[in-house]
């Protein structure tokens, strides 16, 4: 679980990094980065997370819809950060700089803490999904000390990269200093950690938790199934430049999905 906060951590630096030292060349073909992993991940989610979020409980499509609903209100505050949308203050150069964004910098950091939290599974979670199951295999494949090679964590990661370029140029567009813009991201990159850190004492607390175990781990995978949902579809079926869905883009989004399809092996 720490392995894979801080390895998320440094997938945040890395976006920042790669804004700092090569501009808006940055953003060159950053719509086809999100395509393919806006793609991935809803392979993700109909392959893997589905499953295991009503293997657990049905309750998983009440939370679904609330992760769906909740992401929607999120990207009011972000103005759609999580899939590429940022419009950085055009005069910089004459010091004309805008507002720091805190609402959008506080939506990305409830986004990035809530859809890492099944990252934390470990072995008293697969035992308990394994005590409530009717009947049939259980598809559990995310476990602490494998989540760092998991696909929902590559998943994240190619999800990250992007979004924290796109924060870091947003945050540096405000004329905020080094040290002001790379606090800020690091805040954005531990939030995975935290979320997983929530999870994990949750599910090992030994608490009463209204439904039990199994009800608690498939409103949460149905929170971020939804929350993602929302994302991954907005990335892969929004209008590019002159409404024209590109051939680059295309392929991005196939490429994503096969990827996310050969993960079930």
């Amino acid at each position: 679980m720490i392995l894979s906060g801080v390895a998320l951590l440094i997938v945040a630096l890395i976006g920042g990094l790669a804004l700092e030292i090569l501009g808006d060349r940055a953003m060159k073909n950053l719509s086809i980065i999100l395509a393919f992993g806006g793609a991935f991940i809803m392979g993700l989610i109909f392959l893997h997370l589905v499953p295991e979020a009503f293997s657990f409980s049905s309750i998983a499509g009440t939370f679904v819809l609330i992760g769906f609903v909740l992401q929607i209100l999120l990207e009011y505050l972000s103005k759609g950060l999580e899939h590429g949308h940022v419009h950085l203050n055009a005069s910089t150069d004459h010091k004309n700089y805008a507002a720091m964004p805190w609402a959008a910098i506080f939506s990305l950091c409830i986004h990035a803490f809530l859809e890492s939290m099944p990252l934390a599974e470990g072995a008293t979670t697969v035992e308990a999904a394994h005590q409530v199951r009717s009947m049939g295999h259980m598809h559990v494949h995310i476990h602490a000390d494998t989540a760092i090679g998991s696909a929902l964590f590559l998943g994240l990661a190619i999800h990250k990269l992007p979004v924290a370029l796109v924060l870091m140029g947003l945050i540096k567009s405000t004329g905020a200093s080094r040290f002001a813009r790379w606090s800020l991201l690091a805040l954005f990159g531990i939030m995975p950690g935290l979320g997983m850190y929530l999870y994990d004492t949750i599910i090992h607390s030994g608490v009463s938790i209204p439904g039990g175990v199994s009800t608690f781990m498939s409103a949460t995978h149905g929170l971020v199934i939804g929350i993602l949902l929302h994302v991954s579809t907005t990335v892969i079926f929004e209008s590019g430049e002159g409404h024209a869905f590109h051939y680059k883009k295309l392929i991005a989004t196939l490429l994503g999905l096969g990827i996310a399809y050969l993960t079930l092996g």
